[in-house]
């Protein structure tokens, strides 16, 4: 018996610029191409289609059974949920038959690096790898394929990710979220073949993951280490990475509401609750304590300090043991603000001497004399406007020319923020998917369409620019549900999906594309 499934047979791709590969047509000269986020790269029809036999097996050689099988066996129960088969795994060196889909390691096409796939449709589904990533991301494609109604078409498939870093941020330290509605967007997003969720877990409203050295600064509502670890674990089989970090010195609210003892004060003896003052020596004890007790639970490349917001730039005359501190550290010449980059940069060193990359916001990086920020940092650029620069924050360039690593995290479009106001409004799709790209970056004051404030370009090859990620903050708690963030965010990883693969669009408009999301559906469980 085989089960008949189709891609809609709709929309050509527009648009973008692709190194020749001998043999192969770019897609957007192809006829017609079935309908996938993001668009598969490049593909070359053929006649016929694939039927999926029922029930489905997924095939993986004995050779390479113990790299594929974890992702055979998801693809397997992701199958049964979909189509409403059973399925199996089978460990076979015999050629693949009809109606199998098959698992192989070993592709021959260079351009596919870590991530990429190459998948032939025909009699049966054979989709081959650099990586069990690249294989797993070749199985979400298919899963869309198959998810639509009709015959899935025959033919041959290359597609790679143009950006490494794909993803979510989710800010559950002001608002708390399920541990449930997390698991869903992990399947969310590896259905879109986005490769990391961010939790931001550290804000001045909360802190919202257990801890064992200081129970006292976590919030009533919470995740277990075990849940973070379970997360963790289910995101890894689907080829997701969850990352976090402790945002420091500033944004510490939640952490220093039991120690008043390490709040910054000012000459008058006024406390700022939400700035740490590392100047103290058991302060700083207390934020490594910190960065240590999670640093294991994210065994992961990353970690983020963040560093940003932490005073505005007039303010720093009120607290004179800042530059007092800086001296004794850095010479006569260093002011106030050398005292906070040396801070950013010990975290720094600590966490890449336990093997992780430091993220650092591009807000407040400018004004030292005597100290800069480790360029071995990698910023996170959000805004072109900021009361703590003077007298703006660093530009998309200046940060490049630092000898920085930078990630696309602009107010416009990728923030999905809950202020409790209307203004800003939320970014517009049309824009998200119609004009901007990965390597334009844009602050907060902007309007709908292209007037506003512009965009800060870099070059589009750029290679130390990582990617993106769509930005969920929660400023207001209880501006919006679980469920009313979920539906708002869903067009918009999408087209985050779409922007950050980066392969030419099947359809030039957002309008368009809308049509491609139904069609696509959702991922499976959930």
């Amino acid at each position: 018996m085989t089960i008949t499934r189709r891609s809609t047979l709709q929309g050509l791709l527009a648009g973008g610029t692709l190194a020749a590969i001998p043999g192969w047509a770019r897609a957007a000269e192809a006829p017609a191409q079935p309908w996938t986020i993001p668009a598969m790269r490049r593909w070359r029809p053929a006649p016929g289609s694939f039927h999926i036999n029922s029930p489905a097996r997924v095939v993986v050689t004995p050779r390479e059974a113990e790299e594929l099988s974890p992702t055979a066996e998801t693809t397997a129960e992701d199958l049964e949920a979909l189509l409403r088969i059973p399925a199996r795994v089978l460990v076979t060196a015999r050629p693949p038959r009809r109606g199998e889909v098959r698992l192989r390691l070993g592709a021959e096409d260079a351009v596919l690096g870590a991530e990429g796939y190459r998948m032939e449709l025909g009699a049966a589904a054979v989709i081959t790898a650099n990586t069990a990533a690249g294989a797993f991301h070749g199985t979400r494609s298919l899963l869309q394929l198959l998810a639509q109604p009709g015959p899935v078409p025959a033919g041959v498939a290359l597609d790679w990710p143009r950006y490494a870093d794909r993803g979510l941020m989710v800010d559950v330290g002001r608002k708390h979220f399920s541990y449930e509605w997390l698991v869903a967007r992990v399947h969310e997003c590896a259905y879109l073949k986005l490769n990391y969720l961010h939790l931001w877990f550290t804000e001045n409203l909360g802190w919202r993951i257990e801890s064992e050295r200081h129970p006292e600064i976590v919030s009533a509502e919470h995740l277990t280490k075990q849940q973070v670890r379970d997360l963790t674990e289910l995101a890894s089989r689907y080829h997701v990475t969850v990352v976090s970090g402790i945002t420091m010195p500033g944004h510490m609210g939640a952490a220093l509401a039991p120690h008043p003892e390490f709040q910054l004060r000012d000459v008058s003896g006024r406390a700022n609750e939400t700035a740490l003052d590392f100047t103290i020596p058991q302060a700083r004890q207390f934020a490594f304590d910190l960065v240590d007790e999670y640093l294991p639970l994210f065994p992961n490349q990353r970690w983020t300090i963040s560093a940003d917001e932490y005073l505005p730039a007039a303010t720093y005359p009120l607290y004179p043991q800042l530059e007092e501190y800086a001296r004794q550290r850095y010479g006569d010449s260093a002011n106030a603000k050398d005292a906070v980059f040396g801070f950013v940069n010990d975290i720094n060193a600590h966490v890449r001497a336990h093997g992780r990359t430091a993220r650092v916001s591009n807000d407040d990086l400018d004004g030292g004399e005597a100290v800069a920020v480790d360029p071995d940092t990698v910023v996170e650029w959000w805004t072109d406007i900021s009361p703590l620069s003077d007298p703006s924050p660093p530009t998309p360039a200046e940060i490049l020319d630092s000898g920085h690593e930078i990630h696309n995290i602009s107010w416009y479009p990728t923030y999905y923020s809950n202020l409790g106001f209307p203004l800003p409004p939320k970014p517009d799709l049309e824009g998200m998917y119609e004009t901007w790209a990965v390597h334009r970056f844009r602050g907060p004051m902007y309007l709908h369409g292209d007037i506003g404030a512009p965009y800060h370009d870099i070059d589009p090859s750029e290679p130390r620019n990582s990617g993106s990620r769509l930005n969920v903050w929660n400023d207001d708690p209880e501006a919006e549900t679980e469920q009313e963030i979920a539906e708002g965010i869903h067009p918009r990883l999408r087209v985050m999906a779409q922007q950050t693969w980066e392969s030419p669009k099947l359809v030039p408009t957002y309008a368009e594309f809308e049509k491609i999301i139904d069609a696509v559906g959702e991922p499976p469980r959930t």
